[in-house]
């Protein structure tokens, strides 16, 4: 490997890890002070999205065999995040109740992986593929009833649209990467471009994470529609002469 790659990758590597943190950093310059339950959940989410990074860069510093039980781990819990955090903003329908149900079924096909598929010793690209399908499908669910039922220019200023639209490009971008990488991770090659994309696709999850953090939250949106008046067509009609 050349040194320019070489440093590019290292470029991208610190990058990377100063970008799981940015939105904790935005979190506190505008959302400190706020208690909405979505909101919550997406700080404990960063947060926990921070510690897994650092132990994760540790444990590969050291060359630890235990590095592939934090990949197992994270995929659990960060897809119980998602759920907790669709569940909440999803209108109550027949999706919003399932939903408890799919998280339930997910947990069981990840240590059916773990303990049957890729045996404690691969990546798991099969619950990690599972996990990007159902998130996809319900940021899509999402996104639809949004935009089919309500204001689109007012969806597009709030919090739990730009942490949707974060999930969907980020899943979205890796989706085929994690399918392939149980038979392709020990090519130095596909490594490398495992490498770029995966942690290209985060630092931009992130970055909307950010923007997510700045902006109002779907009740305060929700006050604003509220006051909004509406206007008589008769201020449009020309004057009888």
């Amino acid at each position: 490997m050349s040194k320019i790659l070489t440093a590019i990758l290292r470029i991208l590597l610190y990058t990377g890890i100063f970008c799981t943190a940015l939105p904790l950093v935005f979190f506190l310059l505008f959302k400190i002070n706020n208690r909405q339950k979505a909101l919550k959940v997406i700080f404990f989410y960063i947060l926990y999205c921070v510690i897994n990074e650092g132990l994760s860069f540790y444990l590969q510093s050291i060359n630890s065999e235990n590095f592939v039980y934090l990949l197992y781990t994270f995929t659990i819990v960060e897809y119980s995040f998602f759920c907790y955090f669709i569940y909440i903003i999803l209108p109550i329908t027949f999706i919003k109740k399932i939903v408890p149900f799919v998280w339930i079924a997910f947990i069981i096909l990840a240590l059916i992986d773990i303990i049957y598929i890729s045996k404690e010793k691969d990546f798991n690209s099969f619950a990690t593929g599972i996990e990007s399908i159902i998130v996809l499908l319900l940021c899509s669910y999402y996104l639809f009833t949004q935009i089919k039922g309500s204001n689109s220019l007012l969806i597009y200023s709030t919090f739990n649209f730009w942490v949707v639209i974060a999930f969907f490009i980020f899943f979205s971008g890796t989706f085929f990467l994690y399918l392939l990488t149980n038979k392709m991770y020990r090519s130095a090659s596909f490594q490398t471009l495992y490498f770029v994309i995966n942690i290209s696709f985060n630092i931009l999850k992130n970055i909307l994470l950010c923007v997510a953090m700045t902006m109002k939250l779907n009740d305060s949106v929700s006050q604003q529609k509220t006051i909004i008046p509406e206007l008589d067509d008769d201020i449009f009609t020309q004057p009888k002469k």
